[in-house]
């Protein structure tokens, strides 16, 4: 294998979670070539697995560019027929796609997957028929000094400097009962001001929806923190979080791309979050208490499970993993670093 293409027409969490695979990719293919095709080509600058990271084209572009570039092998991430397509009528020889009914005859390997499995760990599926090694590998993104410029032009706008601690908090949900209330974050925020008054705290923005969220919030707030109302790009974004300490909020992409920089997260899931979040690796992931649940998370939950978390508990949880005063208690965290006061 001396040209490898992916091609990932994937929500920004889902490419994230792609870096492992490239890691394994790369380690046992280290002489090949390997792109990626993606529309956010940027998760991909600086890595070292990765040859080039390219924007996703349209078809007869696609089809072009993979007849000229002779590819040997083409990993598609996600079922789509007129990628498969654009494939097939390029002539690549190995075709690696998920069993799909639209897509699988366009394959030279159709693979089953797993249900419910987690993007990681769905990707790394899609390797198996290479024979690869398969190793423990992190999510990885990289910030250049472009964006850390830019990032701090920012943050001195919202009254903070590049030096200052401080932890982001990103409210942002397009459901709320997929994340907890405006009062709930205003209270937290509050009492962190008042117990840690070194650490300052930055309301986090992704998009229009959130600017209004984060608004409500900060007028909540006894102890004003600062705040970004502006819509970020995704590289600028990331390197806003790369100066911060660490990021608290609902399972969304500012706690994903903390995973993949290493950064402290604390992430709130509700009770049914793995049949349909990608949840990402964090420092502490509290669920509320189990109850009953209608188990209608995608549409409209009228129980709202995670109005059952605790300002207590929270603090608590962030007592330990950011200011790191008192060592977990044993029994609190499992292997899967998943945090739960109920079990305590």
């Amino acid at each position: 294998m001396n040209n490898i293409l992916l091609i990932c027409p994937d929500a920004p969490e889902k490419l994230i979670a792609l870096t492992p695979a490239l890691s394994i990719l790369k380690r046992n293919f280290p002489r090949a070539k390997i792109s990626v095709i993606s529309p956010q080509p940027w998760f991909f600058k600086n890595n070292s697995a990765v040859f080039s990271s390219i924007p996703l084209p349209r078809f007869h572009k696609l089809r072009r560019l993979l007849k000229e570039e002779k590819y040997d092998l083409l990993i598609l991430t996600k079922p789509s027929f007129k990628y498969a397509l654009a494939a097939f009528l390029a002539g690549v020889k190995k075709r690696i796609m998920p069993h799909n009914f639209y897509t699988s005859f366009l394959a030279d390997t159709p693979v089953r997957t797993e249900a419910g499995q987690s993007a990681e760990k769905f990707f790394i599926s899609l390797l198996k028929p290479l024979f690869v090694y398969l190793f423990p590998a992190e999510r990885k993104i990289f910030v250049d000094k472009r964006e850390e410029e830019q990032a701090a032009e920012i943050l001195k706008q919202a009254e903070l400097e590049a030096k200052d601690k401080f932890i982001c908090i990103f409210p942002g949900a397009k459901r709320a009962h997929l994340n907890c209330g405006k009062e709930f974050y205003a209270k937290l925020n509050d009492k962190i001001a008042l117990k840690h008054k070194n650490l300052k705290i930055l309301l986090l923005t992704n998009g229009k929806e959130d600017i209004h969220t984060a608004n409500e919030i900060f007028w909540r707030c006894i102890k004003k923190p600062a705040i970004i109302r502006e819509v970020l790009d995704l590289d600028v974004l990331s390197a806003v979080i790369a100066y911060s300490q660490g990021v608290i909020g609902g399972c969304s992409l500012p706690a994903h791309i903390a995973a993949a920089l290493g950064k402290k997260s604390i992430v709130f899931a509700p009770l049914k979050a793995e049949d349909f979040l990608d949840i990402p690796p964090a420092s502490a992931i509290i669920k509320p208490k189990p109850q009953p649940c209608e188990g209608n998370c995608l549409k409209t939950c009228r129980a709202c499970c995670l109005k059952s978390i605790t300002l207590a508990q929270t603090y608590e949880v962030f007592d330990k993993i950011f200011t790191l005063k008192n060592s977990p208690k044993k029994g609190i965290f499992n292997e899967e670093r998943t945090f739960s006061l109920f079990n305590n």
